[in-house]
């Protein structure tokens, strides 16, 4: 594992388990919300993240927690990419790991996000975690089930103790 792509929902734990992994095997780690987002919650243009992104995705070892599966083929994550981590979480527990996330960053700033952006909630995330992200997974199915077929290394992961128990056997 040298070019780690970890996915899953707002709230799955990617930049935990990104942020872990990284520093257990000396990866450096990109997350997605300091490219998809400039300050103060503004998306960055699209051809502008492919192009940031492809930057990393070129390098030997990286490890990019975030999601953008549309892009994945343009910015050379998905053909770069060995290993690719989906955290399978149920979107309740998603949506009580982003509320505990914004409660205790609530009026700062994160520091896997881009400058200026305060953390804050509202109905836009929570129907993206409950109801947006769980109609992708046909989506998702399709590519884990390519990157398969391409010799990647699909690890689907279920619960935070599958989580804690495929730690355990990295580290």
């Amino acid at each position: 594992m040298q070019r780690i792509w970890i996915t899953g929902s707002s709230g799955a734990g990617k930049t935990t388990l990104a942020n872990l992994i990284g520093s257990k095997l000396n990866i450096p780690v990109y997350h997605n919300d300091k490219i998809f987002w400039l300050d103060s919650w503004k998306e960055r243009p699209v051809n502008e993240q492919i192009n940031i992104t492809k930057g990393i995705s070129e390098k030997d070892k990286w490890i990019y927690e975030g999601n953008r599966l549309n892009d994945c083929k343009k910015d050379g994550r998905y053909s770069r990419c060995d290993t690719i981590i989906f955290l399978k979480i149920n979107r309740f527990t998603c949506l009580y790991g982003f509320v505990r996330r914004y409660l205790k960053y609530r009026g700062t700033q994160r520091p896997d996000i881009s400058e200026g952006c305060i953390e804050k909630i509202d109905i836009d995330i929570v129907k993206y975690i409950l109801f947006d992200y769980p109609n992708k997974k046909n989506q998702r199915q399709k590519l884990f089930n390519e990157a398969k077929k391409d010799e990647k290394s699909v690890i689907i992961l279920s619960g935070r103790k599958n989580i804690e128990k495929w730690l355990a056997t990295l580290f």
